[in-house]
Order: C-alpha cells, then structure tokens, then sequence
C-alpha cells in the first residue's frame, strides 16, 4: 500500500499535477519573505510619515511615542501589520529604537544616492559647505550641491539639496579642503565637473592662498568661489543693528511685544480693535491676532515684529 501511495506520487510529481518537497518548501519560504516585506513597509511608512510631517517618533516612554501610537492606528486596517504585532515575539516586532534608527539611515543613504545620481546626470554643479559646531560640541562639515536637474513634470529647474554631514578635527583649509574631496571620492561626486563654490568669508573658507575655496581652485581652476549671498546680508543686518538709531528702535519694538505678549487683557484688547480695524491695517498684519514677538536669533523675524 505505502509502494502504491509512493508511486502515485511520483507520477504525479513527474507529469506536474504536483508540486515537489523542493517547490512546496521554496513556495513556502517566498511566502515568508513577501509577508515579511509587507510588514516592514507598513513600519518604514509609519516612520517616512514621521519624517515628512516633522514629527519626533520617541516620546517620554517607547509604548507612548508618537511612532507607536502610529504603528497601532495603522494596525487597525493593516491586517498584516495587526497579526505581526499580536503574534510576533517582542524581540522580533521591529519595532526597537535600533530598528528606527537603520530604518531612518537606510532611507537616508537611498534620498543621498538619487541626490547623487540626479547630479551626476546633471554632470556640472556647485558645491555649498559650512562648518559648524554642533551642540555635542562635535566639529561638522555640511554639505550641498547646487545642480541643473528635472522636476516631476520633466522640465529642466535648478536644485540645491543639502548631501551629508562630515566630522572634522580641525577648522584649518588644508583640513577642511580634503574632508570635501575624501567625501566627493566616497560618494562618487566628480570633482573635475565642479564649477562653483559657496562659503562665508571666514580666512580659512574664502582665504585667497590658503583657504578652501583657494585651495579646490588649485585642483579645479573652473569652480569659482562666490561669497554666501545669505551670510554678507546677515552680517549686514547685524552690523547696522548696533548703530544707536536702530537699537533704540529694536528695544521700543521689544518693549511693546513683551507688554501685549505676557498679558492677557492687553492682548484681548488689541484682538477687539482688530475687530474694527481697517483693512490696510489688517492686511500689514497678515491676518495675524498678535503682535508678533522679538525674536533675538532671527533676523528675518525681527522685521515681521
């Protein structure tokens, strides 16, 4: 009787009415892999989400961040997604920090490379860097290129996208020159197709004979090095706010800000003679209910209050 079952089946197998142990169990692993690929694009998208929207993904405790809560809501019509997090074993959810942080870095390197890709089809474009201490006191590079390249309706438009971070232990030209060029060669940027460069007026940056600007000229003759056009109009601001005239005017305009902005019935007074203002004043306004604040960091602020 078992020869009999043993020689149907191979029969069966043989003509292709069957599949073998080999087929069912490869059948059964591609299973596998797609259902565990729909799940952790149900979890990259919660966390692209995230990304987008400018949302933190921690919060005061893991199972109250704003990345579980999502991941959850998403569960609700995520059938998949709903029976992964209900069965799996709490080692094996992906849904850890570690696991948050590869998911970001991933989606960093992968936006990076078509930055990268767009450029280099682009073939010419400039480079904007600066560097800056951040607040783990670490010394970092920034990173942008400037680039003809295609919007979503294929028509040609200029694109500037900021590339990456690079630590440096030194601020010197020589150093920071050869941070740009180690990070050109290890993301395949084309130094030879560089024709312009962007920095403050710091020595070391727009140094004429030993800054970088200088000193990538040597390598690349075509990269023209162009003063921040942003940098010389901050410095431009800052410098004629320390004569008397304006910073009398800034500490008159702060005076009134603070007065509406810490009391509540000046601040309801000012909104019922807004009810009744004409609408020159209204539109000065731009539709806003309060005095605008005097921001002391922000520039571009301080003209709006």
């Amino acid at each position: 009787m078992e020869c009999k079952v043993k020689s149907e089946n191979f029969i069966e197998i043989a003509e292709g009415k069957k599949d073998d142990v080999v087929s069912m169990s490869s059948s059964a692993y591609a299973g596998k892999i797609e259902r565990n690929r729909g799940i952790l694009k149900s979890i990259l998208k919660v966390i692209v989400l995230c990304g987008r929207q400018n949302i933190a993904l921690r919060g005061h405790t893991e199972e109250k961040s704003n990345f579980m809560a999502l991941v959850n809501f998403r569960a609700e019509t995520d059938l998949l997604l709903a029976k992964h997090l209900k069965e799996s074993p709490p080692n094996a959810r992906y849904l850890s920090p570690q696991i948050q942080n590869e998911f970001i870095e991933l989606c960093g390197d992968q936006i990076r490379d078509n930055i990268v890709k767009e450029c280099t089809e682009a073939k010419f474009f400039s480079l904007i860097a600066d560097e800056v201490t951040d607040k783990s006191t670490t010394e970092q590079i920034s990173m942008c290129v400037r680039f003809m390249g295609k919007d979503e309706n294929g028509e040609y438009c200029l694109k500037e996208s900021f590339v990456c971070f690079t630590e440096t232990s030194s601020t010197t030209g020589e150093e920071i020159t050869q941070k740009i060029i180690d990070k050109f060669n290890e993301l395949g940027l084309i130094i030879d197709n560089l024709r312009g460069q962007g920095y403050d007026g710091t020595g070391n940056m727009a140094g004429k004979f030993s800054g970088v600007q200088a000193r990538i000229k040597e390598i690349v003759p075509s990269a023209e090095y162009v003063h921040c056009y942003a940098h010389c109009l901050n410095l431009s601001v800052v410098k004629s706010c320390q004569l008397p005239l304006i910073r009398n005017m800034m500490d008159v305009v702060k005076e009134i800000s603070y007065a509406f902005s810490y009391s509540a019935k000046r601040t309801g007074r000012f909104k019922t003679y807004l009810e009744g203002a004409d609408n020159e004043t209204t539109e000065a306004l731009e539709g806003r209910k309060k005095i605008e604040t005097l921001c002391e960091t922000r520039w571009s602020s301080r003209a709006d209050a």
